[in-house]
């Protein structure tokens, strides 16, 4: 994911930086004694050109700060699967696969699940073949139709309502689309996704209200 493979290309940017600015700053002194009269006009521009190449060579260090933690890559256990209900209506089943297909490879999300009336309807990624039912978490979630970031699982002391969904993950999103309704994302490392990634996600889940919907009253007829 570009989460992983963006770490090489951080550490090659502040190295440039750091670099660029060293470079600049010697060419700047060598070219202060090599001139035989020194102006006033050239005594600022050369203090200022010292100054510009001490403050690239201090974001070149300062890069790192600004990056965002980029946690192991964690080695999950289970199949890599598609499911979904078979009773699902091709229009709802294409909206559900273009979504959860887009989170899987958009983010760094490894597994993702959606959850209606009680029944599993989309398993997709790396996930449990077991059963999942939702615990407290996840209905609190409902309860207060409010977005739920599990950043780090490994000190979540709920964590064990999530091992028939995908065993270990390191992370986790909880989106509720409705009363009766939730999108389950598991990410590959802990603090993987974005505020960018909630945001796109959540906006979704309002599409796929109606979607949802749409299936359920579609199976109780």
């Amino acid at each position: 994911t570009p989460l992983y493979s963006s770490a090489a290309s951080d550490v090659y940017k502040r190295q440039s930086l750091i670099l660029i600015g060293t470079i600049l700053f010697i060419f700047q002194i060598a070219n202060f004694f090599s001139i035989d009269t020194i102006t006033p006009e050239l005594e600022r521009a050369q203090v200022l050109a010292a100054i510009a190449s001490l403050i690239i060579i201090l974001i070149g260090f300062l890069f790192k700060q600004f990056e965002p933690l980029a946690s192991e890559k964690a080695d999950l256990k289970g199949e890599n699967r598609f499911y979904f209900d078979k009773n699902i209506p091709n229009e709802v089943i294409d909206e559900l696969a273009w979504g959860s297909e887009t989170i899987l490879t958009s983010t760094a999300a490894a597994s993702v699940l959606i959850h209606n009336d009680g029944k599993n309807i989309l398993k997709r990624g790396i996930t449990s073949s077991n059963n999942f039912l939702p615990g407290e978490t996840c209905l609190r979630s409902l309860k207060n139709m409010k977005l739920i970031s599990l950043v780090n699982t490994k000190f979540y002391p709920g964590k064990d309502e999530f091992i028939n969904f995908c065993p270990d993950v390191p992370s986790i999103l909880i989106v509720p689309i409705n009363r009766k309704a939730f999108i389950l994302i598991g990410g590959w490392s802990a603090k993987c996704f974005t505020r960018s990634d909630e945001k796109w996600i959540h906006n979704w889940s309002k599409k796929i209200n109606n979607v949802c919907l749409l299936y359920t009253s579609d199976a109780a007829d």
